[in-house]
């Protein structure tokens, strides 16, 4: 007698097919939360990338600026001026040439003109961030006002802190001696020979730090503005004072902040 020859083929049971969509689930979700963990890796890296650059030019205007300081050998109102609130929020002021800062389109450009540099809150349609005033040094009205009378313009939003130090002008320093950095300028009349600048841009997420950028600028005048005697010898002895960098900066495009 025959015995019957089994059959190969046989369906799936209801058990086995669950078993198999909950294991095609868990693959999917996993496969989702590591295109998007890598996605999100890719999109922060990327936009800290784009903060960083945008930093770095911020920072080469700010220092063309502040290489390019004029001090005629005369007058406390060519001096530095340094607001620090305590809240990496430092507000610094000074006289400038050029259109650093200003752009070209600035009717004073060229002539000696006052700057304002500092970071503000967003209040109603001003966006806050990175600004600058800016005004002509001399002929102006004896009522002038530069709180009233000249346009804060933002240079960037994205920039939510700037803190500023100098180098100790009464420090006597020797070559192995570490530079004194200060957080105040009681010498408005006079220009600091090196300025720590620190920009802090907004973070990827919230909660997250801010993205950092530092540089040490010369300042070139400073020797003459501290001892205007010297003459124009003065600019030779202002450098290497800490090593640090310098440098100039492409000029900002556009138009710069209106003044009478």
């Amino acid at each position: 007698m025959r015995r019957p020859i089994p059959s190969l083929c046989h369906g799936f049971t209801l058990v086995e097919l669950l078993i198999a969509l909950t294991l095609l689930g868990i693959l999917t979700v996993m496969l989702a939360t590591s295109f998007y963990s890598v996605s999100r890796a890719w999109e922060n890296g990327r936009s800290a990338i784009d903060a960083i650059g945008h930093a770095d030019f911020l920072m080469e205007q700010l220092t063309a600026a502040l290489r390019s300081a004029y001090f005629p050998g005369e007058g406390e109102k060519y001096g530095f001026i340094l607001v620090d609130d305590g809240d990496d929020r430092d507000t610094i002021e000074w006289t400038k040439t050029g259109p650093t800062l200003v752009g070209e389109d600035a009717e004073f450009a060229d002539v000696p003109h006052r700057i304002r540099v500092s970071v503000t809150e967003p209040e109603g349609d001003f966006p806050g961030g990175f600004t600058v005033r800016a005004w002509r040094q001399d002929l102006q009205l004896d009522d002038f006002d530069p709180e009233r009378d000249t346009v804060e313009l933002t240079l960037s939003p994205k920039v939510v802190g700037l803190n500023c130090r100098l180098l100790d002008p009464d420090q006597e320093r020797d070559l192995n001696d570490e530079l004194n950095w200060i957080d105040e300028w009681a010498k408005t009349n006079t220009l600091p020979s090196a300025i720590e600048l620190t920009l802090y841009m907004e973070p990827n997420e919230p909660g997250e730090d801010p993205i950092e950028t530092k540089r040490i600028v010369e300042v070139p005048m400073a020797a003459l503005s501290q001892n205007p005697s010297l003459g124009s010898s003065a600019t030779q002895e202002s450098r290497s004072v800490t090593g640090g960098t310098g440098g100039g900066g492409a000029s900002a495009p556009g138009g710069g902040p209106a003044g009478p």
